[in-house]
């Protein structure tokens, strides 16, 4: 299944679960219908290419039309595992002129992109159109190129014939390469098929399965998904509801008969509050930094393809865009040690933070209480403390005093929550964020001017050829051959900001996300083992807990996504 939508559809089935509990609870708490964090998934390109067919593969939804010709007249929107689905009309239809618009305004809010050809591949105004998105708008990285109706090339979905079409690509996709696109081969209608065929043969039902390239196609979409971190759209709307049932529960949850395990949660939660704000505000941060160096080399590109005008000099712009190179390097390394100084300076802020939370007279009064207490406590605070810190632990009351007499550092360290501090993490930085982005190639002044390795042309011709053409040259000829260029540089520059953003992402992942994401784990299992020593608690409250259980899981499932792929 698409790993989109299965996260989507768990997030709604959760909204369910909470709205009824909240409702069999009695409580007054509203959660909203409304999705502005919804995921769309845009389907544009050829017209009659089979998208409305890859789309009901897809989705194996009935109330998709298909058929030849344009089936598709306007952009029509399917709610499908809480993720919103858009089938745009053909590109380029004489009969329809207006579809180019309306698939342009889907496509502007698109998440994930699918540009659909079929197996004869580019027409020239085909073509145009894609290197308009995946150039002009900037859309290449977010776009998913698939070349559907395989069934009527000559050798079928096959290898040897898709080997052949990525090498008849080459030319319509430069800058790019089918290497670096997002490609998928289909033949939708073979799958189709299978369902019809599924249950007389399903030998044959397998074999058009496997024709149709639908497995290799799912996989490409959830590469581009874990790529993009586009599945962290959705927690926006589960940090909300987690809110809520935190909210639920503590109005719900019955003190107990000891006012220290009571302290000891709220000990528990403070720390668990720091540590969400603390990832929050770096996560942000730090994706602000990558945004706004990826933005000045797209900007930085798009002046000096400026550059390419009639009349202009070799020299002078091989001069200019060494030195716009140059310029964009020194901005991405600027940003990799903003970010590395950003989240050095929040976990040193943290650990003050917590610093402060394990040196109050509140935990120190506590600790106290907890420490002479031990042996008469119940065993799932026990297993707490035990784990908490050294020199706390079922050993006689006479060892956990003297364990006690060296203070907070030498003892009991409630804040301990994890088996190595936010001190220890801040130490470990410069080891776990020493990688760094490196897109640029050796800068080579041969037959043209190259960036990223590559010279900079649409049919192999370099800039300095068009720069030296003869006086009887059709001008129309140089035009054309200028725009091209400047479309090449540009979308270099395009493609090395794209390729910093998505560093940033699993930046983000590595660096924020999975540090704490443990010890956050670890102060949720706490806060829930001391509500389970509360006997007296309500359904409607240990229903809201599990529900709460799956939401955090939820989250930990979309912040850990790669390494869930990996075991799979």
């Amino acid at each position: 299944m698409l790993k989109i939508a299965e996260y989507a559809q768990r997030g709604e089935e959760l909204k369910e679960k909470t709205k009824k509990a909240f409702l069999d609870a009695n409580l007054d708490i509203a959660i909203r219908d409304s999705r502005p964090n919804a995921i769309r998934l845009v389907f544009a390109g050829q017209y009659s290419a089979g998208k409305s067919s890859i789309l009901k593969m897809l989705t194996g939804r009935d109330d998709i039309e298909i058929g030849a010709g344009i089936t598709t007249q306007q952009a029509h929107t399917y709610d499908w595992n809480g993720l919103e689905i858009i089938d745009t009309p053909g590109i380029h239809t004489e009969l329809r002129p207006d579809h180019d618009e309306i698939s342009y305004e889907a496509i502007a809010s698109a998440d994930m992109l699918v540009f659909v050809v079929t197996n004869e591949l580019f027409d020239s105004y085909i073509a145009d159109h894609f290197r308009k998105l995946a150039i002009d708008k900037d859309k290449a990285g977010e776009m998913i190129l698939v070349v559907n109706k395989m069934e009527r090339a000559a050798d079928g979905n096959s290898k040897f014939q898709q080997d052949i079409i990525r090498e008849d690509l080459r030319k319509v996709l430069m800058p790019y390469t089918p290497e670096q696109m997002h490609l998928s081969f289909l033949d939708a209608e073979s799958y189709l098929d299978s369902i019809a065929e599924r249950e007389d043969d399903s030998e044959l039902a397998d074999e058009l399965v496997e024709r149709s390239g639908y497995a290799k196609f799912i996989d490409m979409l959830n590469q581009f998904v874990e790529e993009k971190s586009i599945p962290s759209k959705l927690t926006t709307e589960l940090y909300l509801i987690d809110k809520k049932l935190e909210k639920a529960i503590k109005d719900l949850q019955p003190k107990s008969v000891d006012s220290d395990i009571d302290a000891l949660e709220e000990n528990f939660m403070q720390q668990r509050h720091l540590l969400i704000e603390a990832r929050g505000r770096m996560q942000q941060e730090v994706k602000d930094i990558y945004t706004s160096a990826a933005t000045k080399i797209r900007d930085i590109g798009l002046n000096v393809a400026n550059l390419l005008v009639e009349g202009c000099k070799q020299d002078e712009v091989e001069d200019e865009l060494s030195q716009a190179i140059r310029q964009a390097g020194d901005i991405i390394e600027q940003c990799q040690s903003e970010a590395t100084e950003v989240i050095d300076a929040r976990l040193n802020e943290m650990g003050q933070g917590i610093d402060v939370i394990e040196n109050s007279e509140f935990s120190r009064n506590l600790k106290s209480r907890l420490s002479r207490r031990f042996d008469v406590l119940p065993e799932g605070i026990q297993r707490i403390l035990t784990n908490a810190g050294p020199g706390f632990q079922k050993a006689g009351q006479d060892v956990l005093n003297n364990a006690y007499k060296a203070g907070a550092q030498g003892g009991l360290k409630l804040t301990n929550f994890s088996g190595s501090t936010i001190h220890q993490m801040v130490l470990k930085v410069g080891h776990s964020i020493g990688y760094k982005f490196k897109p640029w190639q050796a800068i080579k002044f041969t037959k043209g001017i190259a960036i990223g390795g590559q010279v900079l042309s649409v049919l192999g011709v370099g800039v300095t050829v068009f720069m030296q053409i003869k006086a009887d040259q059709d001008e129309e000829q140089i035009r054309i051959d200028l725009k091209n260029n400047r479309q090449n540089i540009r979308s270099q520059f395009n493609v090395a900001a794209n390729e910093l953003e998505d560093f940033a992402r699993k930046y983000i992942k590595d660096n924020v996300n999975k540090p704490l994401e443990t010890s956050i784990a670890i102060i949720d299992g706490n806060i829930q083992e001391i509500r389970d020593t509360r006997s007296n608690r309500s359904l409607a409250c240990r229903s809201m807990e599990e529900i709460q259980k799956e939401c955090r899981l939820l989250i930990q499932d979309i912040h850990s996504d790669s390494e869930i792929a990996k075991a799979e």
